[in-house]
């Protein structure tokens, strides 16, 4: 093109409309935005002429294909700060996801931050629903909750008599459907559904169908209009929960000991296998396709994280921490809402080395071996499939990264497990989380995140959240520039952290959220009680904490 038109012309005179308009599909909005600065004819073309045109197409290319994108006004986003809402043009809405996307691509993000205590009771499991606006949770006491996502207050409950105590929850939307699903005592699931559609109040549910299982059901997971349960003996089940009720379509034979975590894809099914790996079958069939085998990786795939200083966290100072606490536990709203101001203090830059860590006078190989031999011994839970992305974590303080990881399976033939071998050589990452010098007692803990090219796990006294490059591989040296990772508390006070693990976390478009541990009081009519000391009101309870990231 620069041999015909001369490399001084300007495209927008020597190039037909459709051409130039074609480029842009290609071209990202700092691009454009430059362009429309350049000269006055550009900024016409761009922002006059074709700007719905120019923008809803950068709006296109900046998603994956798996994105539902419903309207202009993006109604399937999962966004606590209603952060999209009213957008009036492409252009606004191009201009606020670039806000959005340089925020948390920021070494110091800006957070605001919510608190939700429900009931003052421990939360258990929780779910949001961004479309409804309100969170439904269980409790370690026992009974089920629904909260308003925008102003705390209880929209409906079910008593310890209906809900057991540490019950699992899943929550999706199916069909249109707020759907619910918890365990009861006799290895049973229960199916409630909103009423709302029908005519009913917000946030309240009705029982459609009760589940029975003539074996241990040790987990399940609802994503894809699709229930995946699955058991201890060697048995899976699934469900299609768009039939009212639901309809087991597929029972998976599998191996036994299953520990209860699984993931479903849009066609298959991940088990965790403990110190097995990942075990994938197909939904439709039950066949077993093949298993991610994290011991198969070599020391070159190592990277490392080192703990950051609790000194540097924003809850450093324990005093001041338990007297903001308890300050807020003493306002008549038990929920911090709206959010706080914005700050910077909330996160702690974390640094992504490649290689495996080495401490004064020790041999670097010996660590390597050493690492290679705690790998095969490590017991693997949590995985998520995120796309061509699958991330597992491990008791021993380990993260598996597999990029196109349908093509790292190992299936039941040699040369399939000679194939799957060689792709997890080029694909796999693995990253240790706990600290070389003190794995004993370590446990990762119980709960993954995968999002938007970001990682969510627990470690330890604080919150986990990983960057990873545009091709998945985990984001280092310069790369981490663009693609930061940091840690934020899982407690109000640094000694609560390692003490309360998190019981559910999760990544969204603009924000985080995980259980948080805090303190609660007692009320004044119980001060007789304990004597008029302050401190001996004080009770450990477990918050539902929402860190936002939206811009102001």
């Amino acid at each position: 093109m620069t041999g015909s038109v001369g490399v001084s012309k300007d495209p927008l005179v020597c190039l037909p409309p459709e051409i130039v308009l074609r480029i842009l599909d290609f071209s990202p909005v700092s691009t454009v935005a430059a362009l429309t600065c350049s000269s006055r004819a550009w900024h016409a073309f761009i922002d006059r002429t074709h700007r719905d045109l120019i923008y809803s197409n950068i709006f296109r290319t900046e998603h994956s294909p798996s994105t539902r994108e419903a309207s202009l006004y993006y109604h399937e986003v999962q966004s606590f700060s209603k952060y999209y809402e009213n957008t009036s043009s492409w252009k606004e809405l191009c201009k606020k996801q670039t806000l959005l996307r340089r925020n948390w691509a920021s070494e110091a993000p800006t957070t605001t931050e919510s608190i939700f205590t429900i009931r003052r009771e421990p939360v258990w499991r929780f779910r949001p629903d961004f479309k409804r606006r309100f969170i439904i949770s269980t409790s370690q006491f026992g009974g089920l909750e629904v909260t308003c996502m925008d102003t705390g207050r209880q929209l409906w409950a079910l008593s310890r008599d209906v809900v057991r105590p540490y019950a699992h929850l899943e929550y999706d939307d199916v069909n249109g459907r707020g759907t619910a699903v918890w365990d009861r005592n006799g290895d049973s699931l229960e199916i409630w559904r909103t009423t709302k559609e029908d005519g009913g109040e917000r946030g309240v549910f009705e029982q459609i169908a009760v589940l029975h299982h003539d074996c241990e059901t040790r987990g399940y997971q609802l994503s894809f209009n699709t229930l995946c349960v699955v058991s201890s003996q060697g048995q899976g089940f699934v469900y299609d929960m768009l039939q009212r009720p639901p309809q087991l379509v597929t029972h998976v034979k599998m191996e036994n000991n299953a520990v209860g975590h699984l993931y479903q894809d849009h066609d298959c099914v991940l088990y965790s296998l403990g110190t097995k790996g990942f075990h994938v079958h197909s939904k439709m069939t039950g066949e077993y396709l093949g298993a991610i085998e994290p011991w198969k990786c070599s020391s070159h795939q190592f990277h490392y994280i080192d703990h950051p200083d609790l000194d540097n966290s924003e809850n450093s100072q324990d005093s001041l921490a338990l007297a903001s606490a308890v300050q807020s536990m003493r306002e008549s709203e038990p929920t911090v809402f709206p959010p706080r101001w914005p700050s910077t203090g909330r996160s702690v830059p974390l640094s992504i080395q490649p290689g495996v860590r080495s401490f004064l006078g020790q041999d670097l190989g010996d660590i390597r071996d050493q690492q290679l031999d705690a790998l095969q011994d490590d017991d693997w839970g949590a995985g998520k499939i995120c796309g061509n992305l699958m991330v597992g974590v491990s008791r021993g303080g380990r993260v598996i990264i597999v990029r196109n990881w349908r093509d790292c399976l190992s299936g039941v033939l040699g040369d399939d497990r000679a194939r799957a071998a060689e792709a997890l050589a080029r694909n796999a990452a693995i990253i240790q989380c706990a600290p070389h010098d003190d794995p004993r007692n370590f446990d990762l803990g119980g709960w993954l995140s995968v999002r938007n090219g970001r990682i969510l796990v627990e470690v330890r006294d604080q919150v986990y959240i990983l960057g990873l490059n545009a091709d998945g591989s985990p984001a280092t040296g310069e790369q981490a520039h663009e693609r930061p990772s940091y840690a934020v508390s899982k407690s109000a006070t640094a000694r609560l952290g390692s003490a309360v693990p998190v019981s559910f976390m999760a990544l969204y478009d603009d924000c985080v959220m995980y259980t948080y541990a805090v303190v609660g009081m007692h009320g004044d009519e119980e001060a007789e009680d304990h004597h008029g000391n302050l401190y001996s009101r004080l009770f450990l309870t477990k918050a539902v904490r929402v860190l936002s990231f939206a811009p102001s």
